[in-house]
Formats: structure tokens, sequence, C-alpha cells
């Protein structure tokens, strides 16, 4: 079959063996299984840990609280969640790289 959209049956267009997790091998944000996560399990007030790879938050200096979005200017995407850090910084997180502690 073709590449692309006209491969119905293989995920993106790509061979059989790779399917949707492809970025779930142990190697993948230091051996963190991926868990899927709905946003609004990320409710105000519940602990957060940063398991990207970024090397300003990993650690402990990854680890806060979730914010309320309300009161920006700009409103952020569903799948991005606002965190206070444990040295009162705040900045935005993609949920992916997030695990509920």
């Amino acid at each position: 079959m073709a590449p692309g959209s006209f491969n119905g049956k293989n995920y993106g267009g790509l061979h059989t063996g790779t399917g949707k997790y492809q970025n779930g091998g142990v190697y993948s944000n230091d051996g963190y299984r991926k868990q899927v996560h709905k946003s609004s399990e990320f409710t105000v007030g519940k602990r957060v840990a940063y398991i990207g790879s970024h090397k300003k938050f990993r650690g402990s200096l990854g680890e806060g609280q979730v914010l309320s979005t309300y009161g920006d200017k700009v409103k952020p995407p569903r799948s991005v969640i606002k965190v206070l850090l444990s040295e009162s910084r705040v900045t935005y997180f993609h949920k992916n790289s997030l695990v509920l502690v």
C-alpha cells in the first residue's frame, strides 16, 4: 500500500510493527512508562513532577503543584498545565511530561 493517509490499517502510514507506543521504551523519559492522563486529572492543587529531559527542571527542581489558568491573558491549550515549582517559579509544562505525585 501507499504511505501516508491512504494506509488505513497501519498507524501514521508506517510499517506494521510501529504503533502508537513508539516512545514507550525503557530508555524514553528515564525509564518512566508513559501513562495516559486526561487533562481533567490535573486539578488545581495536585502535586506533579516533571519527567522530561530539560536540565533546568530535573530532579526536585521539577516538582510543584498545579495552578489555575483562570485570569491569564491568553488561555493555554488543554494539554498545557500551569505549575508552581518549589522555588516559587511559575512555568507551563505539557501534560505528557508530567507525572502525578
